[in-house]
């Protein structure tokens, strides 16, 4: 519900005002991404590139419509959002799910059809949600001399690795804590043909029924390939959004494990005892659980079976599960030989490039998130500036923190931070906390998150020698058994 009020305040934004009418609309197709560039008729000049958030959803991919305000959801914030004064341009990228490698093409391709139609701009500007917060921080790495200004909000700063470890943790810890729970398993079901894949009947072929569920694929695949591939081809089955309960395919499990999710619902004491363990265990907000498992089920399927080649880029090998809302006995049997699996990672590399920040741009970087996010923690932001430590570049970068808004739906701070960054770049006024927050009806707070570590313990794996691991010395910074080294800010 709160998605939909946002997209109605941003569609709003849109449309609202006579000079929307004289903005010049052109759609392009650049090598299966579809485009949009919007430029006002009072046009300064500068230019803002927009970077959308993660999608598994391929009716994405579909060409996009002459009016701006019915492009999809995830667009619409790259077109209303900028700026009064200059153009903005926005791209599907050419697939879905773990998107980063195609979508730091099609920016560049999307960049330079605009240079090429309309010239050089004054100033160029790339900016983006959650995912496309991520590619933003990959763009002005790969091209750190192009971009003027980045503005990344609720973004993976920790890096890809080190987030679908958390996923991983995430998916392990609710294996142990609802093994007991058959129906809590995440597969989908066979069709009588003994192949096909269903939720439901009408998903099967015609004369045949959905049956029972096929055997579950161990948990660092996310799911089976036919499982994958049925979902993925079925975007119907799941929703990615922080504020539904996961859709027919993510719920059911849920409830069979942690009983009804909905406000009010009425758990089993053996089930509330479940999800009391836990979200004691992985730190999660309850409100974000069923988002999280889509992305401890769906997102991690998509990687293995459509990206590494059933390959696996996280672990928890060595890992020391110990929550400090765990009692010792609790974490000892998590920790136990049958307690959480262990798990090798043997792709870690592909997540590194695709991506794992590392500071050394040029561009000048503001950084928008909430405190209260439950799918992007905050603690992201203190690896990122972990990153530009190590890189000597922390004067490129300003952290701003709002202290509600879940993920990304702190839509006050939007143009205010795009606005604070456009002046840091074409005026010298370098922003901070105590200069933006009043633009945005003082959504700003000076409160910030804890350290990564605190909630995903960094690992050693194959692929990410200790000595890349960036630190400042905070509890879990470093693998066990390596320390920092502060003066470089990197592990040994």
């Amino acid at each position: 519900m709160r998605a939909r009020r946002a997209a109605a305040v941003v569609a709003f934004a849109l449309l609202s005002g006579s000079a929307a009418a004289q903005n010049a609309v052109e759609r392009v197709a650049i090598k299966g991404a579809q485009d949009m560039i919007v430029v006002p008729k009072d046009w300064n000049g500068g230019l803002f590139i927009y970077a959308h958030g993660y999608t598994a959803d391929k009716r994405i991919l579909a060409p996009l419509p002459a009016d701006p305000s019915k492009v999809p959801l995830l667009l619409l914030p790259g077109l209303a959002s900028v700026p009064p004064g200059y153009a903005s341009a926005v791209t599907t990228f050419r697939s879905v799910g773990w998107y980063v490698k195609d979508a730091v093409k099609d920016i560049e391709n999307l960049r330079r059809y605009f240079v090429k139609k309309h010239g050089k701009p004054k100033h160029t500007y790339i900016w983006g949600h959650s995912g496309g917060g991520m590619v933003t921080e990959a763009v002005i790495e790969y091209f750190p001399g192009t971009y003027e200004g980045a503005a990344p909000m609720c973004g993976t700063g920790a890096g890809a690795w080190r987030n679908f470890n958390a996923a991983l943790d995430l998916r392990l810890a609710y294996e142990y804590v609802c093994r007991d729970a058959p129906a809590a398993r995440f597969a989908c079901r066979v069709c009588s043909d003994g192949k096909s894949r269903c939720l439901a009947d009408a998903h099967c072929p015609a004369g045949q029924t959905c049956g029972d569920a096929e055997a579950p694929a161990a948990p660092e695949d996310g799911l089976t390939p036919e499982c994958t591939t049925f979902l993925l081809d079925h975007p119907e089955t799941f929703t990615e959004s922080p504020t539904s309960l996961g859709g027919d395919f993510v719920t059911p499990p849920l409830t069979a494990c942690f009983g009804d999710l909905n406000p009010g619902g009425a758990p089993s004491a053996e089930q509330a005892a479940r999800k009391d363990l836990f979200l004691r265990a992985t730190q999660l907000r309850e409100s974000f659980l069923a988002t999280d498992m889509f992305f401890a089920t769906i997102g991690m399927a998509e990687v293995v079976h459509r990206r590494t080649h059933g390959r696996h880029p996280w672990g928890n090998i060595g890992v020391d599960y110990a929550s400090p809302l765990l009692t010792p006995a609790e974490q000892t049997a998590f920790n136990a030989g049958v307690g959480v699996a262990r798990v090798a990672a043997d792709a870690v590399r592909y997540l590194r490039r695709f991506y794992e920040p590392r500071g050394r741009t040029r561009s000048k970087v503001i950084t928008v998130h909430a405190l209260d996010d439950g799918l992007v923690l905050p603690e992201n932001e203190d690896k990122y500036r972990e990153a530009f430590e190590a890189a000597g570049t922390t004067d490129r970068l300003v952290q701003l923190f709002t202290p509600t808004g879940g993920h990304c739906l702190f839509l006050a701070a939007w143009t205010p931070a795009l606005q604070a960054l456009s002046a840091w770049v074409e005026e010298g006024r370098k922003p901070s906390t105590a200069s933006v927050s009043p633009t945005c009806g003082n959504c700003l707070t000076d409160q910030t998150p804890g350290p990564w570590g605190l909630k995903v313990v960094e690992r050693r794996a194959k692929g990410a020698p200790v000595r890349t691991l960036v630190c400042s010395a905070q509890p879990g910074d470093c693998p066990a058994g390596a320390t920092c080294v502060e003066a470089r800010h990197h592990c040994r």
